[in-house]
């Protein structure tokens, strides 16, 4: 096992993805067959953010706030439509699209998902000293802002991957 700081905050980020998904899953609105999703989530935050910035927000919009394809975004907002979380109206702008509106669920579901997490964060947190909490909302936030700043050159990781598939990689590991 790894033990650089890398490889610590490696798999400390992937403990924590995993953590802040897991209590949505088996919660369910509406539809007893419908989970609550962290992306239904995501999607919300991204149409209630970008409602502040622009006239109008479109899948486009979201697709570039969420840094993912427009096809995944379109998958993402029409799952998060479905959950009854976001509301399609009819646009202002452009007859032609949609423009995306937090609904009233979903904007009650968002603030209490985030009000929890942010609860459970000062728990977690509660027995650190002010200054380790402050130290670490420093540079955990520094942290953030420098991998939005220098994401993953996604062609090398292409060909990592490639490489790992196809054998070559093994080498590196012996």
């Amino acid at each position: 096992m790894e033990t650089t700081a890398g490889a610590v905050i490696d798999a400390a980020l992937f403990r924590l993805r995993r953590m802040w998904a897991r209590p949505l899953r088996p919660r369910r609105i509406g539809d007893a067959g419908r989970p609550v999703q962290m992306s239904n989530l995501m999607v919300v935050g991204a149409v209630r953010q970008l409602g502040h910035e622009l006239p109008e927000v479109t899948v486009g919009a979201v697709a570039e706030y969420m840094d993912v394809d427009p096809s995944t975004a379109s998958r993402l907002v029409n799952d998060a439509v479905g959950a009854g979380f976001v509301d399609r109206e009819e646009s202002q702008v452009d007859a032609r699209r949609a423009r995306l509106v937090p609904s009233a669920v979903g904007r009650r579901v968002l603030d209490a998902v985030s009000r929890y997490r942010r609860q459970h964060v000062d728990g977690l947190l509660a027995d650190w000293s002010e200054e380790d909490r402050e130290r670490f909302a420093t540079l955990l936030a520094r942290f953030a802002e420098t991998s939005a700043a220098r994401p993953p050159d996604l062609d090398r990781l292409d060909a990592v991957i490639t490489e790992a598939l196809s054998g070559e990689g093994d080498r590196a590991s012996e």
